[in-house]
């Protein structure tokens, strides 16, 4: 008799991959050097740009194959929009029309994504999208993951237009979960590897002075949000009688105490990347993040795993 337990995804180590527009390239280089020290996950889950690079690696393209991809198309390529049609689009008068064409997008993905070769992975991929009608967090497994389902969980709120799955209509989870822990929580990984495509929540940063320094640490915290909500937390239980309550410092014994004998470890860019990047599809910018991504991992790993 087969029991809730058999049935349990066996999940030792898991991998997160965090939205973030064009900083996704980071993800790159953070999986390139895991591959070289042999960390092979069991579970991949990507939100937004996240998803992209999770199914890209649930369909065993090298990281040479996604870096290529990363310089061969460009911003022109990638997103055809500009502000000023955000801007056109919000006017109360005007029906709804989405501001950029993502039929490149959808042919790209079709040209590189080996549906086949995804659902045959034996490396568990799970992507989010969010059921605009209901506000529910939807995961996909790689079993029924399909074009239309990447096509959602990278649909950018009032930027690209959304997606219907099953007839209804989804788009980007990064509103709500720019960083899909939960899974990893749930089925106990005992490794979880988080990357980040900001410093916020990791580490220090400075005092904003300038209106645009407030503006873009805004976004950073709401990136972060999810990330910091669901982190597991026993201060709740334990100091019932506190007067201040606040999520658990990373790497703090409190936070690896609520773990229960999971390691959580995080590889995050050290400075701020300025809200530019997440536009950037430059081969500039895809080549520097590529390899900070690959340098920060080795500096910031070498005594995990």
């Amino acid at each position: 008799m087969t029991t809730k337990e058999d049935r349990k995804p066996a999940i030792e180590r898991a991998l997160i991959l965090s939205g973030g527009g064009a900083r996704g390239a980071y993800h790159v280089g953070v999986i390139r050097y895991l591959n070289e020290i042999g960390w092979k996950p069991d579970l991949v889950c990507g939100t937004s740009i996240g998803a992209v690079n999770a199914v890209a690696y649930g369909t065993g393209v090298s990281t040479e194959q996604m870096a290529e991809l990363w310089y061969t198309y460009d911003r022109k390529t990638l997103k055809q929009f500009s502000i000023k049609g955000i801007i056109n689009s919000l006017k109360k008068s005007q029906r709804y029309a989405p501001p950029a064409d993502t039929r490149r997008i959808r042919a790209i993905l079709e040209k590189h994504i080996d549906i086949d070769a995804l659902r045959k992975s034996t490396t568990r991929i799970l992507i989010t999208a969010l059921n605009m009608k209901t506000g529910q967090i939807r995961y996909f497994t790689n079993k029924v993951i399909d074009i239309p389902h990447i096509m959602a969980a990278t649909a950018i709120p009032m930027v690209f237009p959304w997606q219907h799955i099953d007839g209804v209509p989804h788009w980007d989870a990064g509103l709500m979960v720019n960083t899909p822990l939960t899974p990893a929580l749930a089925w106990k990984a005992k490794e979880i590897l988080v990357v980040l495509n900001s410093p916020a929540g990791i580490f220090d940063v400075k005092e904003p002075k300038k209106q645009a320094h407030v503006f873009e640490l805004t976004v950073e915290h709401v990136l972060i949000g999810s990330f910091m909500a669901q982190l597991p937390d026993t201060a709740w239980q334990n100091t019932p009688e506190a007067d201040v309550f606040e999520t658990p410092p990373y790497q703090s014994p409190r936070l690896n105490l609520a773990l229960g004998g999971s390691t959580l470890r995080v590889v995050a860019p050290p400075k701020m990347l300025g809200l530019a990047s997440m536009f950037n599809y430059s081969r500039k910018q895809a080549e520097t993040l590529i390899n900070e991504g690959y340098v920060n991992a080795k500096m910031q790993l070498k005594s995990s795993f």
